[in-house]
């Protein structure tokens, strides 16, 4: 007898089980292993575009402090020609969405960062990068990176500086400090001559400015400042004797290099001289260029170059810079700079008029202006006609358009409704749009006229003040400046009544009339005629800007203006209710002031 063994049902059923659950079990492993890795990789992806985000950001700090200004909008990241910006309100890249938000950050007592309460740190910012994207249809994830970013180098040089002359052969400088709203004590530069027309110019790359004066003879002096002491750079004859700023200085945006143009003090077809410096050297006279003639189109210099002023395109990645000359036969001319070259066009290389505003003699006082519009890069240049009278319109004004150093100059155009003569001017550019702000005073009826530039037109408006302190020869009355702070935007203007011992001013919202504010008392009494005003604003913090002016006294003062996110403004004595300096010399501009473009 044989005997059978097989499986029963029942151990059939059991071995199935236990077959399909390790099976499933398997395959569940395996499918969450696939998960878990593709998981890991989106997540590695997805932490690598947030912390580009957070690099991108740093980029955008280098360039200018002011870039980053901290709001509730989200935003987006562009890399163009080798630089990084803000674009819209996120970017994405494959199935990936970024998001930058800025913030501002408060300290404590101590200094540590508090989420509530503390003292507001004008010089660090939050930076959150968050990238959002979708695992599965069912499932969203986001990673976030942190960090923030500080204005490192602000303690070095504060905020600001100014330098002016006094009655010895060292011209000195001041430190500003917005934060203490106070200027340091008086520090030398270095030995050269007793200063008259001074200009100043920081670079928008690094801690650097050029300065230049004139002495009495004629001679200009370029010094280099490098955040700790001052360094005479070369000088030249360009004759003069001080009463006119024959030489200009002005940084190309993108590089950093610098530009100098001068007076040769001749007639000739080589009437100009410039030098340049590279962004990438350091003070010091081995790093400048030789001195090559800038052969002016004869059509636009018939005489003896008596003024120069000089305008960069702000744009970061632009090197182009405008130059505007004016003669003693009335000629103002025009050129641009590539950052290589001046151009040669005829359209470009001009005479905009040969028929300039004197008081007495041409070219008598700086009655013109050059300014780029901040978006565009288009350029701007305004100017008084000699046909201007009490009554009769005067302003003038030429465009370049298209964002390069070869477009052409308009046709002079006057700016409309102005219907006054323009003696002293002063023109300034909003630096987010393509808004320009202009302001001038004529001697026929002593009025003061204004004009703003939309983008796209001027609107003038005349007799703002019909009794303004008439201009003299080497006399500017009037200031401009922007102020921004969030939403809010203001253009003022500050100039010389006729009467008065306080700072007079108008504010006004772009787009509308200026409207005459109360003087601001100014401490101490600064006198009723004064001979120089010059402004600037802080590109760090847009809400401010300093005016600084000079007396009949030969004092120099300086009064900054703030403005809230509501459009209240309020004056500063910035000087410390003291003159900085007691004998710059006047009615030349015996003093420059100018806020750091890279703090």
């Amino acid at each position: 007898m044989k005997r059978n063994r097989s499986f029963s049902l029942v151990e059939v059923i059991l071995a199935i089980a236990i077959f399909v659950i390790l099976a499933v079990s398997g395959m569940t492993l395996v499918l969450h292993s696939f998960s878990v890795n593709k998981l890991g990789e989106e997540q590695t992806n997805a932490g690598l575009y947030a912390q580009e985000g957070i690099e991108g950001v740093r980029s955008i700090k280098d360039q200018y402090w002011s870039n980053l200004v901290a709001d509730a909008e989200t935003k987006g990241l562009w890399y163009s020609n080798g630089y990084w910006e803000f674009n819209g309100t996120n970017d994405t890249k494959d199935k990936y969405t970024r998001i930058i938000l800025v913030s501002a950050v408060n300290r404590d007592g101590n200094g540590n960062i508090v989420e509530s309460g503390g003292t507001l740190d004008a010089n660090t910012m939050k930076v959150t990068s968050t990238v959002n994207w979708n695992f599965s249809t069912a499932r969203n994830n986001s990673i976030t990176h942190i960090t923030y970013l500080t204005n490192f180098r602000k303690p070095i040089v504060e905020d600001a500086l100014v330098i002016y002359g006094d009655a010895s052969n060292t011209p000195k400088y001041r430190l500003f400090n917005s934060y203490s709203n106070s200027f340091g004590a008086q520090l030398n530069t270095v030995s050269g001559s007793s200063g008259q027309y001074f200009s100043v110019r920081t670079s928008p790359r690094k801690i650097e400015a050029i300065a230049g004066y004139v002495s009495s003879s004629g001679v200009l002096q370029v010094m280099c400042f490098n955040g700790l002491s001052w360094t005479n750079e070369w000088s030249v004859s360009v004759g003069g004797g001080g009463t006119t700023k024959r030489f200009d200085i002005a940084y190309e945006t993108s590089s950093g290099d610098v530009v100098v143009v001068y007076s040769q003090n001749t007639t000739s077809a080589n009437a100009l001289v410039y030098r340049t410096k590279a962004g990438s050297s350091g003070c010091g006279l081995v790093n400048w260029t030789s001195a090559v003639n800038f052969a002016t189109n004869p059509s636009a210099t018939t005489g003896t170059v008596q003024w120069v002023s000089l305008a960069r395109d702000p744009r970061t990645a632009s090197n182009n810079i405008t130059a505007i000359w004016a003669d003693d036969s009335s000629d103002l001319g025009v050129n641009n700079w590539s950052g290589s070259t001046w151009a040669t066009g005829t359209g470009t290389y001009k005479a905009l008029e040969t028929d300039l505003e004197r008081v007495n003699t041409s070219q008598d006082v700086d009655n013109f202006g050059v300014v780029y519009e901040s978006v565009s890069g288009n350029a701007m240049v305004v100017w008084g006609n000699a046909s201007g009278a009490n009554g009769v319109n005067g302003a003038r004004y030429s465009r370049c358009t298209g964002g390069v150093y070869t477009c052409s100059w308009s046709t002079a155009s006057p700016i409309p409704t102005v219907n006054d003569d323009v003696h002293n001017i002063d023109v300034s550019a909003n630096p987010n749009t393509n808004q320009i702000a202009y302001a001038a005073i004529g001697d026929a009826g002593n009025d003061l006229t204004a004009g703003y530039w939309s983008g796209s037109a001027w609107t003038g408006y005349r007799n703002l003040d019909a009794s303004a302190e008439s201009p003299f020869p080497g006399s500017k009355l009037v200031s401009t400046a922007w102020l921004i702070n969030g939403l809010t935007t203001r253009w003022v203007l500050s100039y010389d009544d006729a009467t008065g011992q306080n700072l007079s001013w108008f504010a006004a919202t772009p787009g509308s009339v200026p409207v005459m504010q109360a003087d601001f008392d100014v401490v101490p009494n600064v006198g009723d005629i004064r001979e120089r005003y010059d402004s600037d604003f802080n590109p760090v913090a847009k809400n401010e800007a300093m005016v600084v002016f000079t007396n009949a006294s030969r004092l120099l003062f300086a009064k900054r203006i703030l403005m809230d996110t509501s459009g209240n403004f309020t004056w500063n004595n910035s000087d410390g209710s003291a003159a900085l300096g007691t004998t710059a010399i006047i009615p030349q501009q015996g003093f420059a002031f100018a806020y750091w473009r890279n703090p």
